[in-house]
């Protein structure tokens, strides 16, 4: 027997033996864990309930737990006891494994639960918000607008400089005439898109008559006289302009609203950013794609 303490072979098996012990002994809750037990308590309730209604408010979810009847209670752990038994099943059978839309999903849930960090973010104060909007004022610019009628004379139907003899001439009738708004129909021809424009924003009315007749429209002044002729992509047009109202950025109690929800969106955004950028820290990246 003292000969065989002395075996190489032997005195490599009892160390092995020793360590494998070691391990199991430090590691002991890993090996605790059963497969088919599912345990169930609180804290597995109120993530799985949070997961479920998708926000991470865990005061508000104790609350809707300790709320729940018994019976509710119940179908909360069968539920729960369900979406565990049939998760385990698909990982013991690798049904994660080179499956792109379960590895969309995960990547998307770990998107989401980045979004848990948002309750960590401090409360956007006054001066927070005036910061936020002096430093963007431009994104809140109103652009400019109009409310005007028209009459169309066409190029293509009478050529340029015909068609604007035309529109000169109806110009004086219908002055003379005191034609108003809403009787600019009778007059003139159809046009490509609408007769009346109210309260509508410089880039529309540039996108149907073109540059040239929205800069000029906005040179114009109020009035109850037909103005023009302007010429258009298509023509030539008179215009009765009832209302003008040029670029302007609103004061910020006028949209505090919608600034602080902008600024409030770039905050949650940032602290996503930071959470994710954390857990990437993690990860050591081998670029070789360009070998």
């Amino acid at each position: 027997m003292p000969s065989l303490f002395k075996e190489p072979l032997f005195q490599f098996l009892v160390i092995a033996l020793l360590l494998l012990l070691g391990e199991r002994l430090i590691n002991a809750d890993d090996y605790a864990y059963d497969q088919y037990h599912i345990e169930v308590d609180n804290d597995v309730l109120l993530q799985f309930m949070q997961l479920r209604a998708k926000t991470f408010k865990p005061e508000e979810a104790q609350q809707a737990l300790d709320a729940l009847s018994a019976e509710d209670r119940q179908r909360l752990v069968d539920d729960y006891a369900r979406e565990e038994a049939l998760f385990r099943d698909a990982m013991e059978l690798n049904l994660d494994k080179n499956d792109q839309i379960i590895r969309r999903r995960l990547i998307q849930k770990m998107d989401y639960l980045a979004q848990g960090f948002y309750d960590e973010a401090e409360a956007i104060t006054e001066d927070d918000l005036r910061d936020y909007y002096t430093e963007r004022r431009e994104q809140y610019k109103k652009p400019a607008s109009a409310t005007f009628t028209h009459v169309f004379v066409s190029s293509e139907r009478h050529g340029v400089e015909q068609a604007q003899a035309i529109a000169a001439e109806l110009q004086l009738t219908l002055n003379a005439e005191t034609v108003p708004f809403e009787n600019a129909p009778r007059y003139g021809e159809r046009f490509l898109y609408n007769r009346n424009y109210v309260n509508r924003d410089d880039d529309e009315i540039g996108s149907h008559f073109g540059d040239q007749f929205e800069q000029q429209l906005f040179t114009f002044s109020t009035s109850d006289k037909w103005q023009g002729p302007v010429q258009s992509t298509y023509g030539w047009h008179l215009v009765l302009l009832v209302k003008n109202t040029p670029a302007y950025i609103p004061p910020l109690e006028e949209i505090a609203a919608n600034v602080f929800a902008d600024a409030q969106r770039q905050q949650q955004q940032q602290v996503k950013r930071e959470a994710i950028n954390k857990l990437m820290a993690k990860y050591k990246i081998s670029d070789r794609s360009g070998e």
